[in-house]
């Protein structure tokens, strides 16, 4: 077996081997024009986070609606913080098309999945996980080593 990132061989034949691939163009697709959507993305929560982080306190406010109040909402905007530096991290690398990239979107979407369990958001981690596993694993063949 080879070596892989943690749970990578075990979801792999789920997500290629269960479910449907992808037509060749929307590949070709998503690996062009998928880091900019995941730049303006990273960017989009900047600011969000930067509102929620008392630049602006009355957005505030959206933080405990969208992570819960007190501890849980700060563990999610902690997380959430992370996520963000990762997609930054990943633009030029997945630009590049490097494996490096897609590892980082691998950890960025498992740490998503952590956190919403942390915050017993079932439905977002099993639809997030089922959808983002699923298109992860149809374009990891365009990245090389």
């Amino acid at each position: 077996m080879k070596p892989g990132l943690i749970l990578e061989n075990e979801l792999e034949p789920i997500f290629l081997g269960k479910f449907p691939p992808f037509p060749e163009n929307v590949k070709e697709f998503l690996v062009k024009y998928g880091p900019y959507f995941l730049l303006v993305g990273a960017i989009l929560t900047l600011f969000g986070l930067l509102a929620a982080f008392g630049i602006g306190t009355a957005a505030i406010g959206v933080g405990m609606i969208a992570y819960g109040g007190g501890f849980s909402m700060y563990v999610g905007l902690l997380i959430a913080t992370v996520i963000m530096v990762m997609y930054l991290m990943a633009f030029s690398p997945l630009r590049a098309r490097k494996r490096a990239g897609w590892n980082l979107l691998y950890y960025a979407l498992i740490l998503s999945l952590i956190s919403n369990l942390l915050q017993l958001a079932l439905f977002a981690f099993i639809i997030g996980g089922v959808i983002g596993f699923w298109v992860l694993f149809q374009i990891r063949e365009k990245y090389i080593f």
